[in-house]
């Protein structure tokens, strides 16, 4: 299961190197999500559905910039299931990290202590302070060095295990969260879906401010729909309100079963759409894309919003796309049998015999590409886990499968497996060779077959 983790500190300790780190990006900007406030980064950990939120430095300065990071930090620790608090083994313990402890301390969520730069004995012993805090969960590391970010990704991965199983059932009822930007049509579609007027629809920019649940009687399976406000580029949220309404938006994905994005038709697809999108894939939730307001559309135009969807979702294209007219309620039944074929994609068993015989006719067809000397060899494949829908595959040399090779698999195994708009997550596990660093002892009889071997090749 999907979590989320914030990387908190004062400044200059290393969130933003870590973050890198795990997130597998150069740029520490795995997806700028427009809306969100400066100093806020969202990404997931590489080959998994976990997001890390990485925030500005908390510093006890009062400067205007300051106390606006100060806030966004608070923001992503209030989103976060899990806080990795990070502090400084060559600094040692300072009166700042104290401060932030005991501010942390109150959320009552899980925190883990992460003390960077622990690569010498004078920062081990520095690292001996931080046991003042009284954390429980601590992991010494070096970031620069990488030294000790195999125990933090351990972590996570045990995190996302073990600890994280908040998608609603079928039978307790699916819960389908409606995102998009201001005036898509998002309330109009959950009003006309349950036949009354339930949330306020309204011509003005904002109108929803909190994230609204409204139960759904749908051929008899009962669904929850989930009206968010809508996410703007972060230069246009000015009102607090506003600020914490997007805020509430992000977590009504993360605790949805399937994600539907509403696009106002009349209008092009813009960067905005693609960041809420991005955040519901990292997050591994289904998402199905509601063209709305259909009626205003001609032939011409429709074909061309089509067109302009994919070639900018290229990136997902295997997110299905479904005209609407919310205002006149066509489309919307099909809308809802796609989000539930989504779900159930994103929830069924993966049987191992169906996963390896696809894994053998993916090699037959496309074995994957030499690297030097060597070719990766994919031997077997099974199931790890499901929201989302996850493989594992073993073998050897699988380190260098390249990333087309990896999106080859993918794609196959999608269109076999017929999962449609449900995420993916391929993972490779490569066995340990057991006689990696032992050495070759040979016996008498060896020592002497050897040395008459080099006798023969010198004469």
């Amino acid at each position: 299961m999907s979590s989320v983790v914030a990387i908190v500190g004062r400044p200059n300790v290393g969130k933003s190197t870590l973050f890198n780190i795990l997130t597998g990006s150069k740029s520490a900007l795995v997806a700028d999500f427009a809306g969100l406030t400066r100093d806020r980064q969202y990404g997931h950990l590489k080959n998994s559905s976990t997001v890390l939120i990485d925030t500005g430095g908390i510093s006890s300065e009062s400067n205007d910039i300051s106390v606006a990071v100060k806030n966004q930090a608070e923001n992503a620790i209030q989103e976060a299931d899990i806080l990795f608090f990070i502090v400084d083994g060559i600094d040692g313990l300072m009166p700042l990290d104290e401060e932030i402890a005991s501010s942390l301390r109150k959320t009552n969520k899980k925190i883990y202590l992460l003390i960077n730069k622990v690569d010498g004995l004078k920062q081990e012993a520095n690292a001996v302070e931080f046991e003042k805090l009284g954390f429980k969960n601590t992991i010494g590391f070096s970031a620069a060095h990488n030294q000790g970010l195999g125990d933090i990704r351990q972590t996570l991965e045990d995190l996302e295990d073990n600890e994280f199983n908040d998608i609603q059932s079928l039978e307790g009822g699916i819960k389908i969260s409606i995102i998009g930007r201001p005036n898509a049509g998002k309330s109009t579609l959950i009003n006309k879906l349950i036949g009354e007027e339930r949330v306020l629809v309204s011509p003005e920019s904002g109108t929803t401010r909190d994230s609204i649940e409204v139960p759904l009687n749908w051929n008899g399976k009962n669904i929850i729909l989930v009206d968010t406000a809508g996410m703007r580029r972060k230069r246009s949220i000015k009102e607090e309100t506003e600020r914490s309404s997007v805020s509430q938006s992000l977590e009504s994905i993360r605790r949805s079963s399937v994600v539907i994005l509403v696009l106002d038709s009349s209008e092009t697809i813009v960067d905005q759409d693609i960041h809420l999108l991005g955040l519901a894939l990292a997050l591994g939730r289904p998402a199905i894309i509601a063209a709305n307001k259909l009626d205003l559309l001609s032939k011409k135009q429709k074909d061309d919003l089509k067109e302009n969807i994919h070639r900018k979702l290229r990136f997902a294209s295997f997110l299905e796309t479904q005209f609407i007219s919310a205002k006149e309620g066509k489309g919307i039944n099909v809308l809802i049998k796609l989000a539930e074929k989504a779900y159930l994609s994103s929830v069924r068993e993966l049987q191992t015999p169906i996963l390896n015989k696809i894994l053998k006719v993916a090699l037959q067809r496309q074995p994957p590409p030499m690297s030097g000397r060597f070719r990766p060899k994919l031997r077997y494949a099974h199931a790890g886990g499901k929201n989302p829908p996850t493989i594992i595959l073993h073998g050897n040399n699988l380190k260098l499968i390249g990333d087309s090779y990896k999106k080859f698999l993918e794609n196959f195994y999608r269109t076999h497996l017929k999962l449609g708009s449900t995420p993916l997550l391929i993972k490779f596990s490569e066995k340990e060779n057991p006689f990696k660093d032992k050495p070759n002892i040979l016996t008498d009889r060896q020592k002497k077959k050897r040395a008459r071997l080099v006798q023969r090749r010198k004469k």
